[in-house]
């Protein structure tokens, strides 16, 4: 029986304790850990508005470093108590993906994984977290940047545990506008027909941390000021404009302690490895092989988000700068040839009274901003 699809804003969430590490980085591999093999579990399972992706890879090791290689030709479900169950068609290698999905949130849901090579992977049973709203996302200007918080409540004094991720975007633009184009074909320049397309670009990033919070030593379910992010005086984030979305979840008591055990480890360790016994586990088993590790552990939450935006204007006092050095190309073929053909140089405008003597350029790097971003405005962008 196949679960139904849904919008409404039930999660079931399954986030990996490499998330609080930097997913896609290679860290060294301690000693004895070489010949390790760990099934690693990462994303989640959207039954709200999205598709779910789920990510499978092994641990292997690469010359004392420690890397992640996809887990491919799996077959991974999501199951009710019920016995309901929706499967995730692999999207691409060790990528799983689909939904949405309804979830009901008076039964407990589990993830199911068979491997190609033949080894079962079974999650607990865990019950559905309804998350609260977000009171409101604040930033506050300090002396050497900005810091971003979050801040919620639940009036019923029942959420306590809570994560947090985010999506951050940036408005950015190159050093100068360029009004002019260099013909290789003739050795000419031409007006540029298309400037906005490399001055005015946007820039992307999802939140790599672990993000936790409780109020479960408070006398009211209320979360102040949770910081998330910190953007340093002088960064191009803050250059123009900065939105950031934020996503909150509760957790359950156990999946909390567990994320929190390797915050604490990646943080004071650098790696997630180190100090992490081989009896503290997350609530993946192998049915296989029980004595077998797999690191990650699945909570099941409904999902609350919001977004702001922050200008330049309103931080005040932002200094930005990339350093970049105009130069000054006599206008001749030879020159033009030279210093434009090759691609490395950017013009920017003309000089001359009468006539164009000379351009004045830049390098590419900081004259076409789709080097560093992309220029498809976002659909949110408000202008």
């Amino acid at each position: 029986m196949e679960l139904r699809n849904i919008s409404n804003n039930i999660l079931v969430i399954f986030l990996l304790v490499f998330a609080g590490a930097g997913c896609k980085e290679e860290y060294p591999l301690p000693p004895g850990l070489a010949d390790k093999n760990y099934l690693v579990v990462e994303g989640f399972i959207d039954a709200g508005y999205d598709t779910t992706r789920i990510e499978l890879s092994r641990t292997a090791p690469l010359e004392g470093w420690w890397i992640k290689r996809p887990e491919f030709g799996a077959r991974v479900w999501i199951e009710s108590e019920s016995g309901e169950t929706s499967q995730l068609p692999e999207y691409e290698p060790g990528v799983y993906k689909g939904g949405p999905f309804t979830l009901d949130v008076n039964t407990r849901y589990r993830l199911q994984i068979e491997t190609s090579g033949g080894k079962s992977y079974t999650s607990s049973f865990e019950e559905v977290k309804q998350t609260p709203d977000i009171d409101s996302i604040t930033w506050v200007r300090e002396d050497n940047g900005v810091r971003i918080y979050a801040n919620t409540h639940d009036p019923r004094n029942e959420s306590r545990f809570y994560a947090w991720g985010f999506e951050e975007t940036w408005e950015f633009f190159s050093a100068y506008p360029s009004a002019y184009e260099y013909v290789d074909t003739d050795s000419t320049m031409i007006s540029r027909m298309d400037a906005d397309r490399i001055y005015r670009c946007w820039q992307h990033n999802v939140s790599s941390e672990i993000l936790i919070g409780s109020s479960a030593k408070l006398s009211e379910d209320i979360i102040y000021h949770a910081p998330l992010t910190f953007i340093e005086n002088g960064s191009w984030k803050l250059s123009s404009q900065y939105t950031i979305k934020v996503k909150q979840r509760v957790l359950s008591k156990n999946a909390y302690e567990y994320l929190e055990k390797m915050k604490k480890s990646t943080e004071s360790m650098g790696t997630i490895f180190d100090p992490m016994p081989t009896t503290d586990r997350g609530n993946i088993v192998c049915n296989t092989d029980p004595a077998e590790m797999v690191i990650g552990y699945v909570y099941v939450s409904s999902v609350k988000d919001q977004r702001i935006f922050i200008s330049r204007a309103e931080v005040g006092g932002w200094r930005f700068s990339m350093g970049c050095v105009v130069d000054t190309i006599e206008n001749g073929k030879e020159s033009l040839g030279a210093a434009f053909g090759p691609g490395g140089f950017i013009p920017i405008t003309s000089l001359g009274t009468t006539s164009i003597t000379h351009y004045t350029a830049s390098t590419a790097y900081c004259m076409d901003c789709t080097m560093r971003g992309t220029n498809i405005k976002p659909d949110f962008w408000p202008y």
